[in-house]
């Protein structure tokens, strides 16, 4: 019989599992945080900031770009449920949509998020229903603003968003 006994700190897969029992809460940050970049892209949009400041100095590049982290933080986290599942599979789609580079390519990504909602089962928490449709409704008003900004002169580009 050996004497060695190895114990290991595990805070790594603590951290793990908090981020596991907090994968709701971080998939509504991220949707938080989609609405205020769109909220932000509106607004510069409206002040015409677009003349004033360099694009990569904007606000709403920013908050882009936070949006690709938290999708990123999200995603890092492995489904084991169902409810779970939907989250990752969204925010893996609003990581896609932050860095399409085309209109079509933002489309695609609607309609695939459409098709994750469709093939959800039917015993899907009800509030993962209703944030996985507010993301499909983020992805049609990050649609709308790119073919708003595309055939706006003073926009130098509209996507990729979190360029």
């Amino acid at each position: 019989m050996t004497d060695n006994i190895s114990i290991t700190n595990t805070l790594t897969s603590k951290g793990a599992d908090k981020a596991q029992c907090n994968l709701f809460g971080n998939f509504c940050e991220l949707m938080i945080r989609v609405f205020l970049a769109l909220d932000e892209e509106e607004f510069a949009t409206e002040a015409g900031w677009e003349i004033a400041f360099s694009p990569s100095a904007s606000d709403a590049d920013a908050g882009w770009k936070l949006v690709a982290i938290q999708a990123e933080t999200v995603t890092a986290v492995q489904p084991i449920s169902i409810n779970d599942l939907l989250l990752h599979r969204m925010a893996g789609l609003m990581s896609r949509a932050v860095s399409a580079t085309s209109i079509d390519a933002l489309q695609t990504v609607r309609s695939r998020a459409m098709h994750c909602i469709a093939q959800a089962p039917m015993d899907i928490a009800p509030a993962v229903c209703d944030v996985a449709k507010e993301a499909l409704s983020s992805l049609d008003q990050m649609i709308e603003h790119a073919l708003v900004s595309d055939g706006d002169d003073r926009s130098e580009r509209a996507l990729p968003l979190a360029a």
